[in-house]
């Protein structure tokens, strides 16, 4: 039989000044917006970010948290602010009930009683983005953070514009929206998800009471307006009252992570991660193999790609627990050497038996330098997550994933503040004893790659990218076919993907009937999945680059009905 493949691409941007790639035209346009008002990449991702806290509410938000990587070129260093959730001081390793009656969740653990770790007012973790933001953009920063803040302050005054995605978020988690009811009163307009626009009708418009308000008092105080005060006070209320746990003195406490990684190597590029060990595993696997030879539309890529992806994600998954708390090979995982053995163990020519095996890695920790931590104190006051990745001419170069987790979080609309809270504890694994359990304080495990790239003491490549794990096979891809077969940025964005997390291999449809059988051949469990709008089955992805030949800046993204790209 001979079908029809739905293909959309979007126009790559190229630019002098700066670009900004993003999961939304509105988000895009605020980056720009600083550029042309004399700002630096740093600027614009946080610009961009603020506004998608807005126009993108599924996706992300100020009760979010998020990684971000940098390359600055005045010091030729990679910076990383990690500002992740943590876990509140009540947290407990055994808060959860686990239910076994219901289907694993896909990080590989069971799921809660209720599903309470996914949405409700138990659900909700520390958030770090507006702290995490607001001291990248103080630090390295060139504009005020009040100038910087503006395109989300107009867009929170307009209201948000619905669009078919907002609406998509909405009706997958209607039931749960509607018994939540601040929630409900601002997403279920009338008891029913609001309406797109018709021919003879606009859009609905909704508004978050209190964020714009929100977003001027953390413009006029920088963190401490988010993390202190009112809108701390608020957060406290609502959780208390709700059987929460979340407190003010929780978030008055939180600080993000500075880290200068010390950057690996991909085929002579220099790059970091935002210290996620699967990319880096995943990509040092890779590094011992020969792509190009092969070809990106080669059974062979394809096999090596889902055995790098399913051997790192079977390590970090059994392996690691933030380090800060449990005795964690986080080091080992992200190390050469370590990649260098799994790679030995990876046959070209068959599929390693399923579920992947977890190899050790705790005899190579000590055989690379950890990231160094910097200080952090600021003298300033579908899926649920979303990407952008901005270059300025100057060289500086910014990537940032940054999340609320599910769609619309926890759905804990706060009163007053329009901040809608994470549901970030369902990112821990509800079982005591485990290296990622609960335990006050604690991160929990993080695994996807914000990259950015260098050569030649040059940034010359960024990615980021959302759809939870799909977000590595994303933002993977793209960097190899980039870089290993010599792809312009919007064709290494638009290539179809493999995906594997140790046991079935999910191939774009894209990818020929041929492929696909001999890769069962092989030994893969094959499961053929269509992207299509409103799926993201192998990633939503923000990319940049910059030509070292002519210093031209390039924008990328995709799939092309729910991503944006710009430059001036």
């Amino acid at each position: 039989m001979i079908r029809s493949q739905l293909v959309q691409s979007r126009t790559e941007v190229v630019a002098e000044r700066g670009v900004v790639s993003a999961g939304d035209p509105r988000v895009a346009a605020a980056g720009v917006r600083i550029f042309e008002e004399g700002g630096n990449a740093v600027d614009a991702i946080v610009a961009g970010a603020y506004t998608a806290f807005v126009v993108e509410p599924a996706q992300a938000g100020l009760g979010g948290y998020g990684h971000l990587s940098m390359f600055l070129a005045e010091t030729q260093e990679f910076v990383t602010i990690d500002h992740y959730v943590r876990a509140p001081r009540l947290a407990r390793a055994e808060m959860f009930e686990v239910d076994p009656s219901q289907h694993e969740m896909y990080y590989g653990w069971p799921r809660v009683a209720g599903q309470r770790n996914e949405w409700g007012h138990l659900a909700a973790g520390v958030p770090g983005a507006v702290a995490g933001l607001c001291l990248a953009q103080e630090r390295y920063g060139k504009l005020p953070l009040a100038q910087v803040l503006e395109p989300a302050i107009e867009a929170a005054d307009e209201g948000i514009r619905v669009t078919w995605n907002l609406v998509l978020g909405i009706t997958a988690r209607f039931e749960a929206i509607r018994s939540l009811p601040e929630a409900a009163a601002v997403l279920l307009p009338g008891g029913t998800p609001p309406k797109l626009p018709g021919l003879d009708r606009d859009a609905d418009r909704i508004h978050m009471p209190g964020l714009a308000e929100t977003l001027r008092r953390i413009a006029k105080e920088g963190a401490a307006g988010f993390y202190t005060g009112p809108v701390a006070e608020a957060i406290e209320r609502e959780l208390q009252a709700n059987g929460g746990i979340l407190t003010a003195a929780d978030l008055a406490a939180y600080e993000p992570k500075v880290l200068r990684e010390p950057p690996a190597s991909y085929r002579g590029h220099a790059y970091v991660t935002a210290n996620d060990p699967i990319g880096y595993e995943a990509l040092n696997i890779l590094d011992h193999f020969d792509l190009a030879s092969h070809g990106p539309d080669s059974v062979e890529f394809r096999h090596l790609m889902a055995e790098a992806l399913g051997h790192a994600f079977a390590d970090s998954m059994t392996h690691y627990g933030d380090p800060d708390f449990t005795e964690s090979p986080a080091n080992a995982l992200a190390s050469r050497a370590f990649g260098a053995e799994r790679a030995r163990g990876i046959d070209p020519g068959r599929a390693a038996p399923r579920p992947i095996a977890a190899a050790d890695p705790w005899p190579h920790d000590s055989e690379e330098p950890a990231p160094e931590i910097l200080p952090t104190r600021s003298s300033g006051g579908v899926r649920g997550t979303s990407q952008l990745a901005t270059a300025d001419r100057d060289g500086n170069m910014a990537s940032l994933i940054t999340s609320l987790s599910n769609a619309f979080g926890s759905l804990v609309l706060v009163p007053g503040t329009g901040v809608l809270l994470n549901d970030g504890m369902q990112n821990f694994d509800p079982r005591s004893g485990r290296a990622n359990s609960i335990a006050p304080g604690k991160m929990p495990i993080f695994g996807v790659p914000a990259i950015v790239a260098a050569k030649d003491g040059d940034a010359v490549f960024a990615a980021a990218g959302s759809g939870g794990y799909r977000i590595t096979t994303g933002v993977l891809h793209t960097m190899v076919h980039a870089v290993d077969f010599g792809l312009g940025l919007q064709a290494a964005v638009d290539a179809p993907r493999v995906h594997c997390q140790g046991d079935e291999t999910f191939v774009d449809t894209r990818i020929p009937p041929d492929v696909r059988v001999r890769l069962a051949e092989l030994g893969h469990e094959v499961v053929p999945q269509e992207e299509v709008p409103g799926t993201f089955f192998f990633g939503r992805v923000s990319a940049v680059r910059r030509d070292p030949v002519t210093g031209l800046l390039h924008a990328a993204s995709g799939p092309a009905w729910h991503t944006a790209a710009a430059g001036v």
